[in-house]
């Protein structure tokens, strides 16, 4: 008896949904487009980048699958962990059997928006000595700092670990793992300040759309001849002039700024996304998200072929088994097919949603997803 692969290749007919349809997928859910945006989703304050914070510590409670503790890279600061606890450990050897720790590496990235203290961020932990798997171990507090050398400690991080892929189980999350103890301030405002528009709004509409909004707010009023509060200088960039009667109350008028709303049905043809979470598996689309033609194989999906072929009597018949799912077109041939379709296909294969979440993947790396594709932890 021999198992072959069947393969669903599905050439994708054009297609079209209806913007903001539900389509009823149990774990998808689609969003609808929006009228209308807050500035602070269109822009960032110029000259800003992400903050990456390091660290190394010790996850615990592994079952056999941490550091060989005859490795003093991992053993020294286990055992300076237990005496700051009361445990007078100071042989290695008393150590070696026990493969539950393991030595990691730890990361974190503050977006470009900085944060303050009591902030808690996303934190990712790689295996950094020998642990073959991180799965069911604990983060002992650890302190994390600048990623330059002779940075201070800004943060702690610990936590259960999440392994998402069990393909890489040397490396896991923790959700909001990350408590800073400082502030993180990735930009300074003054009486004159940049803002940045987002790279998928870029142009020269955008930036005027902007400072014109920010403008008729202001003085509430469209009356030429004002003097401006804000201009468009180029097609990302935005200078914002922060009158007299306003510079003692800079923090307020920020968030004045940050809170005003544009309203434009060009300007608001918000680029196809697609967010996914590994960890609660969660898929979140727009609903008009296109899929170019795509062959589909998946492991589960077999067939049984049994050598030399059986002869059919009443007692012993011969069934045949079969799992396909027709993708079909739902309208026009001069639009193209969409997610939703794929996704519908695969829920009736009974697919689970991790692993339809690994084939977006592969589709969105090969270019046949036409979206921006979003993993969050």
């Amino acid at each position: 008896m021999r198992q072959m692969l069947l393969m669903i290749t599905t050439l994708l007919l054009l297609a079209a949904t209806t913007v903001g349809q539900d389509v009823g997928l149990p774990g998808v859910q689609v969003l609808p487009r929006r009228a209308e945006l807050q500035i602070r989703e269109l822009v960032d304050f110029a000259n800003t980048t992400p903050a990456q914070l390091l660290g190394v510590g010790l996850v615990t409670g592994l079952s056999g699958t941490g550091d060989p503790l005859e490795n003093s890279a991992t053993a020294e600061p286990l055992m300076a962990a237990m005496r700051s606890q009361g445990v007078p450990v100071n042989d290695p050897t008393q150590l070696a059997e026990s493969r539950g720790t393991a030595l990691v590496w730890i990361s974190a990235e503050i977006p470009s928006t900085g944060g303050r203290e009591g902030d808690q961020f996303n934190v990712t932990i790689t295996a950094a000595n020998g642990a073959e798997s991180l799965v069911g171990g604990e983060l002992f507090v650890s302190p994390v700092r600048g990623h330059l050398p002779g940075d201070p400690v800004i943060a702690f991080a610990s936590g259960s670990v999440v392994v998402q892929d069990p393909v890489t189980p040397r490396r896991g999350t923790i959700r909001k793992g990350l408590t800073l103890i400082k502030d993180i301030i990735t930009h300074e405002v003054g009486n004159v300040f940049d803002l940045k528009v987002k790279t998928q709004y870029a142009g020269h509409a955008a930036t005027s759309l902007v400072a014109s909004t920010l403008n008729e707010a202001y003085y509430n009023s469209d009356e030429p001849g004002l003097p401006p509060v804000a201009r468009a200088l180029d097609d990302r960039i935005v200078r914002v002039s922060v009158p007299e009667a306003d510079q003692p109350f800079l923090t307020e008028f920020v968030k004045f700024v940050m809170d005003r709303r544009v309203r434009d049905p060009d300007l608001l043809n918000l680029p196809a996304r697609v967010i996914v979470n590994r960890e609660t598996g969660a898929i979140v689309a727009t609903a008009d998200v296109d899929i170019s033609p795509v062959g589909v194989t998946h492991e589960a999906l077999q067939f049984t072929v049994t050598q030399p072929p059986l002869i059919a009597t009443p007692q012993t018949p011969i069934t045949t088994q079969e799992r396909w799912a027709e993708v079909a077109s739902t309208a026009s041939q001069n639009e193209m097919a969409k997610l939703t379709d794929l996704l519908a296909a695969l829920r009736t294969l009974d697919v689970p949603v991790r692993e339809q979440i690994d084939l977006l993947a592969m589709m969105h790396e090969m270019g046949a997803l036409h979206a921006d594709f979003i993993e969050v932890p």
